[in-house]
């Protein structure tokens, strides 16, 4: 085979490999089609990158395969077509429950939540109670519930 530039011998390998044309510059220059790499952006994440040459990614830019595509299935977030009504979501929770009332008092809770930062056992925290603050009723079960709730506001 020859060059179809300079009409020099083209070597076997770059015959096998579909080439045309030698590495002179010249012909290089001339003949030398590279590929063309295109960053196609996505939402949220990093860019997709497509190697290909001009024309390829022509073709599949015009076909629609890099438009956006309609990522609401099944969610119905358009404007309604003209006639309909649109439509309502059901409530999730139409008998929406109160915060139950804790059954013991801020002063109760205020002195459980202190020995307890103490490192003291709802057995030592009742002790305690009872020698400092007997008014209060501090009962061991009462400890647990108030250690186990989250904290009042």
């Amino acid at each position: 085979m020859q060059c179809i530039e300079c009409g020099d011998e083209l070597l076997a390998e770059r015959a096998e490999l579909g080439y045309q044309y030698c590495t002179k510059k010249e012909c290089q220059v001339k003949h030398h089609k590279g590929l063309t790499i295109t960053a196609i952006g996505l939402n949220k994440s990093a860019d997709t990158f497509i190697v290909g040459d001009q024309e390829e990614i022509r073709r599949r830019a015009e076909a629609g395969e890099f438009a956006k595509k309609d990522s609401g299935l099944g969610i119905n977030y358009r404007t309604p077509q003209p006639g309909k009504p649109p439509k309502r979501r059901p409530d999730a929770s139409p008998n929406r429950r109160q915060p139950a009332r804790r059954p013991w008092t801020s002063e109760q809770e205020k002195i459980v939540r202190l020995y307890h930062g103490m490192g003291l056992s709802p057995r030592q925290i009742v002790e305690r109670a009872r020698e400092n603050t007997p008014r209060l009723g501090i009962t061991e079960s009462l400890a647990v519930e108030i250690i186990c709730s989250p904290p009042a506001k």
